[in-house]
């Protein structure tokens, strides 16, 4: 009779193989070409891109991303070009982004482009089922907000390492620029937060935002990486300046499952308060496996 998985009993061919290549790892031993690399073929295929987040330059591989909770879900639409999209606030806020690699020297540089809307979230708040971004408006304005970010990353690497082609540490810089165009004269009435009031602006169609961004991916170990932003916001919104700082550790218990945890800091005169804090905490889980050839057979610079 046919065996098929799970029921599927393996042969002691199989078996033995499996054992053989665990304790050939186990014992330091690896396959003919590199004795620090695995001679198990199921391994060959990992994602080995997990430094690159979603803030660097980098995109993801073809067919695969992930989908996170707290952080962008992204997905490879070809090398090169990528898609976004933040699920957590597609209910209130529903939004898209395509990120276009430029260049992949030295410097990595790619684009974003994207747009949202909060006219979900507005609706719901005006029918009193919600306050997002809001306390109340007299009407629900149809906002269209548009997004335009150019991205650079610079990654480093460990000459010494089994895997030369794939950085430590990956340091980055964006700018951004936000802009809301309101459909409608109504007025939205915002109290003043430290999170949301410098978004207000492009959020409520009420003007222009503007993002520096510098942040810092650390290869810790193979599943431990450290993560840290600072931002700074200016455009159309009370203090006219504000700046916010994320820090967090991100661990991989599984090669396709993560844990973050840690928090953000807002600084700057919103309202009565001048620092805000709030705790971080995602999860994401990465589909898809790592190019087969990356670049070409002759290609220097690969993940």
């Amino acid at each position: 009779m046919a065996q098929f998985w799970p029921f599927k009993k393996r042969s002691q061919v199989e078996n033995a193989t499996e054992d053989l290549n665990k304790r050939k790892r186990s014992a330091g031993e690896g396959n003919m070409f590199n004795a620090l690399q695995s001679n198990d073929p199921t391994l060959s295929d990992l994602r080995d891109d997990h430094i690159w987040s979603a803030a660097t330059a980098a995109t993801s591989y073809l067919n695969a991303g992930n989908v996170s909770l707290s952080s962008p879900s992204r997905y490879g639409l070809s090398q090169g070009l990528e898609l976004q999209s933040w699920l957590a606030l597609d209910f209130w806020a529903p939004n898209l982004f395509l990120k276009r690699e430029i260049s992949r020297k030295r410097w990595w540089v790619s684009s974003l482009h994207g747009i949202y809307s909060s006219f979900p979230g507005l609706n719901r708040v005006e029918q009193g089922k919600d306050t997002f971004l809001a306390d109340s408006l007299s009407g629900t304005p149809l906002v269209i907000s548009l997004r335009n970010q150019l991205l650079l990353s610079r990654p480093f690497f460990d000459k010494l390492d089994c895997n030369p082609h794939q950085p430590y540490l990956v340091l980055s810089g964006g700018l951004a620029v936000d802009y809301g165009i309101p459909f409608g004269d109504e007025d939205v009435f915002l109290e003043e937060q430290h999170f949301f009031t410098p978004r207000s602006a492009s959020y409520l169609g009420g003007g222009w935002l503007v993002t520096f961004s510098v942040r810092a991916d650390w290869e810790i170990l193979s599943f431990l990486y450290g993560r840290g932003e600072l931002r700074v916001f200016t455009g159309d919104f009370s203090s006219r300046f504000s700046l916010e700082q994320q820090a967090s550790v991100e661990f991989f218990p599984t090669g396709n499952l993560s844990l973050s945890g840690g928090f953000l800091t807002a600084f700057g005169k919103i309202g009565s308060s001048r620092a805000s804090i709030l705790p971080f905490f995602n999860v994401s889980l990465y589909f898809g496996k790592r190019q087969g050839r990356k670049r070409g057979l002759f290609e220097q610079r690969m993940f």
